[in-house]
């Protein structure tokens, strides 16, 4: 045992920290929070506490000392969020460890909380429980025990958690929520993604990703945006209910693997071939995700009859506005479809809710009446726009022909 684990003094504790440490930086740091220990300074200790975690040159062995021998003798002082995350910082590596001090650190918010309001024993136990569920710092080391309990292996009890939490955020859990701090609501859809990603759920692994991402902001290491660019891409390939992929497009999160010299390059570029239905690129690029992701290749199927879908959206979206009929041979030669085989593939849209109309069997043509929204790339809008020139034009010659053919009835009126 070290002098540390028992001399808890701490002047001691951060005198022997700055000795220990060769960073001019860090030393400043470290007289910094003697200052603001010494003065009760709780709030700037925390601010100081909180620079010192986010600093490159602080090492793991620094940040679990300064937890373990510092903030544990007074973390009741500081912001309990905040403990939470130096908590988590400390002993990101021991997940088991971790898991046992968001135990202990959520009896200590309870009991703190039974404090400020005066409870006693033999008190409305409900008003209690409903004081503890809606209260954030509870909240939030409960979102952390459920995470960690993922990371071990102990489902059930995670789920349990997320369960008991879920009104908070939403009827359904993946809308809305009721805390101000966005670091909670984000906890609470990682946590989902967790549970999810276990399940390889990807529908809803997707949906509660994009909402983590939009609550963290711009909060995400470069390592942490590829890794969750790279889950979010591939929930988006292999989500049987996804065909609509314009937030993660749209999102600069995607730059993250877009650089030629990316792992995931060739992820990039599936996205953005699915999502203009571009059959021949998607399959060149599926072919080289075969050799880099082998997991895929159980997905073959499944992933070759989603951009055929996607290349049906793209030729009915290449049609006239105001003429959106197609042959089922048309249907067939664009998307590579056996001719016996149009018919359903048609259905399966009709199903998605991904196009409404009906299909003329004795003339064998598709006749479409709406087709779902989606994020278009340039070459897209292109297109739309001379659909748009095209309308125009029939607009202007159609009121011509009114003004000619009508002359007697306006002057008449």
């Amino acid at each position: 045992m070290s002098a540390m684990d028992v001399d808890y003094d701490a002047s001691t504790v951060l005198a022997t920290l700055r000795l220990e440490t060769e960073s001019g930086d860090l030393i400043n740091l470290i007289y910094q929070l003697e200052d603001y220990y010494e003065r009760k300074l709780w709030h700037q200790l925390t601010l100081a506490l909180d620079e010192l975690y986010h600093s490159e040159e602080a090492s793991a062995d620094l940040k679990f000392k300064i937890y373990r021998s510092f903030v544990n003798q007074f973390s009741s002082k500081l912001n309990p969020i905040k403990v939470v995350d130096f908590l988590l910082e400390s002993y990101h590596s021991q997940p088991q460890e971790t898991l046992d001090n968001l135990l202990e650190l959520k009896e200590q918010y309870i009991k703190e909380l039974k404090r400020a309001n005066n409870y006693k024993a033999g008190d409305d136990e409900a008003s209690l429980q409903s004081l503890v569920k809606s209260d954030e710092s509870v909240a939030y080391v409960s979102l952390q025990i459920a995470r960690y309990k993922l990371l071990l292996n102990k489902v059930s009890e995670a789920e349990e958690i997320l369960d008991e939490l879920k009104d908070l955020f939403g009827a359904t859990g993946d809308e809305g929520h009721n805390f101000e701090n966005p670091k909670i609501n984000s906890a609470y859809y990682l946590a989902k993604c967790e549970l999810y990603k276990i399940n390889e759920n990807y529908n809803l692994f997707y949906s509660n990703g994009l909402l983590y991402l939009s609550s963290v902001d711009n909060n995400l290491s470069e390592a942490q945006k590829v890794k969750l660019c790279y889950e979010l891409c591939i929930a988006a390939l292999l989500g049987d209910k996804i065909y609509n992929f314009g937030e993660l497009i749209l999102h600069d999160i995607l730059n993250a693997i877009k650089d030629e010299s990316s792992q995931y390059n060739w992820l990039y570029h599936l996205i953005q071939n699915l999502n203009s239905g571009n059959l021949t690129q998607f399959n060149h690029w599926l072919a080289t995700a075969f050799k880099k992701s082998p997991f895929l290749t159980k997905f073959d199927v499944f992933l070759k009859q989603k951009i055929i879908i996607m290349s049906l959206l793209e030729l009915i979206s290449l049609k006239s506005t105001t003429n959106k009929q197609l042959t089922l041979q048309e249907i067939s030669s664009f998307t590579g479809t056996s001719i016996n085989d149009v018919e359903h593939l048609i259905i399966k849209c009709f199903s998605l809710n991904l196009i409404k109309g009906y299909i003329n069997q004795i003339d064998e043509i598709l006749v479409v009446t709406w087709l779902q929204p989606r994020i278009l790339n340039l070459d897209q809008v292109n297109v739309l726009y001379k659909h748009l020139l095209s309308w125009d034009d029939q607009v202007e010659t159609l009121a011509k022909n009114v003004y000619k053919n009508g002359g007697s009835v306006w002057a008449g009126i």
